[in-house]
């Protein structure tokens, strides 16, 4: 598109000025101080609520903050400071400062690895949720336009000898402050930062260059050696699920930015689980998630690690749950409706929703969830589910809730809390039209959920059939000013990590592996984490490998012989009874 005649001439006599050249040291300088008066919006906010004093000591040190950053960036930008090579770098730091001061100070975000890793491995269709007109302006008065400056301002060098003593003179300047603010403010600055590490994700651009340093360096090791195989031995041995000759289907529905403290099963005020509370189905409560975010939980969900152990590098390298079970001679069929599946699906079958151009389900590239459904109807429903003797696994990863755009996540039929947030941009939107449209987007999934149990209801006269259901992540929703999720997990809320887990077995299912659902809702209230789910899907299929934890399995002590105490008329502690 041809620029219009004003911008235009305004971008030539830019370029026509003729400014008075500066040493390269000047605007290392004159930049650093920006990014601390005018890119750190979060940290100072954060800062002045954390320091609530107002005395000269208080208002001095704070002063301080500034002045300690301004002369740390400016000293990691000494190498970098030659004609040459300043003013790219400068550029670069400056985009990514503006992007990062505007997720920060609109959706709370903090830049750790994982963040870096949700902002590379999202797709078109996420970043279409997060531009608005806002963003745009933000990024042209505080990205665009000072990088013009910068780059348009001349730098030189000066003689050998005035250069080094410039340099000598600016490392041993930096150092001084340092140390006079150290001797002045030790205490204070300990007090600081043992009370809010968080603090140094919120430092802008150096939080986002250095969390981008560790995602770059933290190359899977399957790219750099051999793939581990965990499971030396896998067997399934005698199945009970297997009896009467029908097959097990499992349906494990990968659930998107759902928090369990908004499903009334658990508790939460509004109904927005009328259709699962129609089923026979068990809530577990008290559930953590390995994750805050999708790039993180997917991943960490399907792996033998621990939350404790995990690391991407470490699960890019090795088998995962899916694996073992195409080991053990149970399908899997991977059903994605997000951005993908992070790696999880890559050596098993997988259909993606929006390739198929649904008019039904489909609009822009985003697909309701129901189109999963339909796909999974689909699946069971031909000859070839029968002929082929081995049992079925189908992953379902949805949209869910996925925000900022709730209100997109659920159909008019499902608008049942209002007002609503008709935007992407919640900070416009009041906390009571963010929570009604979150809430909105929590009821489709009920619905959603509903279809698939009844889907699998119907196919139980060929098929013993099980479903379960767990959230990658939670979300922030306006509490305490922030949005969205993929917090670093030590000093994220609990709203981003306590997850819903929902599971549905068939009267066969229950049968054929002699699962005690009342006690299995007698245990609902106990704590769980995304960390029991790759050996209870094991232990759901009797695969027999050395890597099974059946401690960690929480439907082993509802199978016969277990040594646990039925309260089977008993709901779970604190918790409303399930039909």
């Amino acid at each position: 598109m041809p620029l219009s005649s004003p911008l235009k001439a305004l971008l030539q006599r830019l370029v026509a000025l003729r400014l008075p050249p500066v040493h390269p040291l000047v605007l290392a300088l004159a930049v650093s101080g920006f990014f601390v008066l005018f890119y750190n919006g979060q940290l100072w906010s954060s800062v002045l609520d954390w320091w609530p004093g107002r005395s000269l000591h208080d208002l001095v040190f704070i002063a301080s903050v500034g002045l300690f950053l301004a002369v740390a960036f400016n000293f990691v930008l000494q190498p970098f400071a030659f004609p040459r090579v300043l003013k790219p770098v400068l550029v670069l730091l400056i985009l990514m400062a503006a992007g990062v001061s505007w997720f920060a100070s609109s959706y709370g975000a903090m830049m750790d690895r994982s963040m870096i890793a949700n902002v590379v491995e999202t797709d078109s269709r996420e970043v279409g949720d997060l531009l608005s007109a806002g963003f745009l302006i933000h990024m042209v008065l505080f990205g665009v336009l000072p990088a013009l400056a910068v780059s348009l301002v001349p730098v030189r060098l000066a003689g050998l000898r005035r250069e080094l003593i410039y340099r000598g003179a600016t490392v041993l300047g930096s150092v001084a402050v340092v140390g006079l603010i150290a001797v002045l403010f030790f205490q204070d600055y300990a007090v600081l930062v043992r009370g809010h590490r968080e603090v140094r994700f919120m430092i802008n651009p150096s939080a986002a260059v250095y969390a981008s340093l560790r995602y770059a360096t933290a190359m899977p090791e399957g790219l750099r050696g051999k793939f581990e195989r965990v499971a030396e031995h896998v067997d399934r041995g005698v199945l009970p699920v297997s009896a009467g000759g029908k097959k097990t289907i499992l349906v494990f529905v990968v659930g998107e930015t759902a928090r369990a403290d908004h499903f009334s099963l658990n508790g939460y005020a509004r109904e927005t689980n009328p259709e699962l509370a129609k089923r026979d189905v068990v809530s577990f409560g008290e559930v953590r998630s390995c994750g805050t975010s999708t790039a993180e939980s997917v991943p960490c969900m399907f792996s033998d690690l621990a939350r404790s152990d995990y690391s991407a590098a470490k699960a890019g390298s090795r088998e995962n749950l899916l694996d073992i079970l195409v080991r053990a001679d149970v399908d899997v069929l991977w059903l994605e409706n997000n951005s993908s599946c992070k790696g999880v699906c890559a050596r098993v079958p997988q259909e993606t929703t929006w390739e198929l151009n649904d008019a039904q389900y489909c609009e822009g590239g985003e697909c309701l969830d129901d189109l999963l459904v339909r796909q999974l109807r689909e699946a069971i429903a031909g000859d070839d589910a029968l002929d082929n003797g081995r049992d079925l696994v189908v992953v379902m990863h949805q949209i869910g809730s996925h925000g900022p755009s709730y209100f997109k996540r659920y159909t008019q039929d499902y608008r049942v809390f209002t007002p609503t947030c008709e935007t992407n941009q919640l900070q416009s939107c009041t906390q009571d039209e963010i929570v009604n449209t979150y809430d909105n987007s929590i009821r489709y999934t009920d619905h959603f959920l509903g279809d698939t149990i009844d889907v699998l209801a119907q196919a139980s006269d060929r098929f013993n059939t099980a479903l379960l259901y767990v959230s990658d992540h939670g979300e922030s929703l306006g509490e305490g000013g922030m949005y969205l999720h993929g917090m670093p997990y030590m000093f994220a809320p609990d709203t981003q990590k306590h997850v819903p887990m929902v599971f549905w077995a068939s009267p066969g299912y229950r049968e054929a592996s002699a699962l005690d659902m009342a006690c299995l809702r007698g245990g609902a209230g106990k704590e769980y984490s995304h960390d029991s789910l790759f050996h209870s899907v094991l232990g759901m299929f009797g695969v027999h490998t050395e890597v099974y934890r059946r401690d960690l399995d929480f439907l082993a002590p509802c199978h016969p012989g277990a040594a646990v105490a039925h309260v089977a008329d008993l709901p779970a502690p604190d918790r409303p009874a399930h039909p």
